[in-house]
């Protein structure tokens, strides 16, 4: 049978002393639990989701993130149109994430309960009274590119037409066009297409395709040749067309397409202006600045199309 051996009062003491840092562990390990527990609490309260999609939930959550600003002030910039701090990607994001107007509308009945939403529905509380919020930002987006687009779109129209006016006004150009009538009424006597009075602008490419019997030379050789002999000024005609060549390489297919879209956006705004209209929300500036904003569009977008 082993004896029992006492400790003495100084080993005591001494396992003691060694065993003192061990008091510093008890406060760290709190740290790590609250920050568990907070962990746990950020977790819980995106799980419990009362309206929104967890995955729209989550694209709204990051896009609050990179502005990292009150939920009231993002209202009151959309409020108010305030062009100075919204930006262009800013409202694409938005609206590329914005919730639907149903599911704004359900948020706005959580509003007494704002503090236990998780972020992106506390945001959807926030914009939930925003009339007519995703129509209002489309709105807004075209007011923001609506500059952008008219000077996309100017130096093509201007340069087409100045081109037209200058083939208009060439003296020498019209001349050749005469000079290819001519001709061509020439070698049509006898068929229906004989005595013309005009002929379409694309025949012009034809007369590099209409050889002569022996296949050495072209209609475009002869005409060059009696201007050359007989019309030496016709020759200059192209220092009249200063702006065709590069009226030549504007799309009219695009063009004509980018202006109705602008005409359409504007109708939309036309619209939204009448319906717009919050007399009892001093904050709602939209129909003020808007409608500032839709005169000088109609009159800049009438300019153009009259070019």
């Amino acid at each position: 049978m082993t004896a029992e051996l006492p400790l003495s009062p100084a080993i005591w003491l001494l396992v003691c002393e060694e065993s003192e840092p061990a008091e510093e562990l008890p406060a760290s390990i709190r740290r790590d639990e609250e920050e568990l527990e907070e962990k746990k609490s950020v977790k819980k309260r995106i799980k419990e989701l009362k309206v929104l999609d967890p995955k729209i939930a989550q694209n709204l959550s990051i896009f609050l993130g990179s502005f990292r600003m009150p939920y009231e002030e993002i209202r009151r910039m959309i409020m108010e149109v305030d062009e100075e701090q919204l930006t262009e990607p800013m409202i694409q994001n938005l609206v590329k994430h914005l919730p639907e107007q149903e599911q704004l509308n359900a948020l706005a009945k959580y509003k007494n309960e704002y503090a236990s939403l998780s972020e992106p529905e506390q945001f959807g509380v926030v914009m939930s009274d925003v009339k007519r919020l995703r129509p209002r930002l489309n709105s807004i987006l075209f007011k923001l590119q609506f500059e952008e687009q008219v000077s996309h779109l100017r130096p093509d129209i201007l340069a087409v037409n100045a081109a037209c006016d200058e083939v208009r006004k060439s003296k020498a150009f019209s001349k050749l066009l005469e000079l290819v009538l001519l001709m061509g009424n020439f070698m049509n006597a006898g068929s229906r297409n004989a005595q013309s009075f005009g002929f379409d602008l694309s025949s012009l490419c034809k007369l590099k395709d209409t050889k002569s019997a022996d296949q050495k030379s072209t209609l475009l050789h002869f005409l060059a040749e009696v201007c050359e002999e007989k019309y030496p000024d016709v020759l200059r005609f192209v220092d009249d067309l200063q702006h065709v060549d590069r009226a030549s390489r504007v799309s009219a297919e695009n063009l004509e397409k980018s202006l109705r879209q602008m005409e359409k956006q504007l109708l939309q705004l036309e619209k939204d202006l009448d319906t717009f209209s919050s007399p009892n929300d001093q904050q709602d500036l939209f129909h003020s600045k808007m409608a500032i904003s839709f005169a000088l569009s109609v009159h800049l977008e009438s300019q153009i199309s009259a070019l």
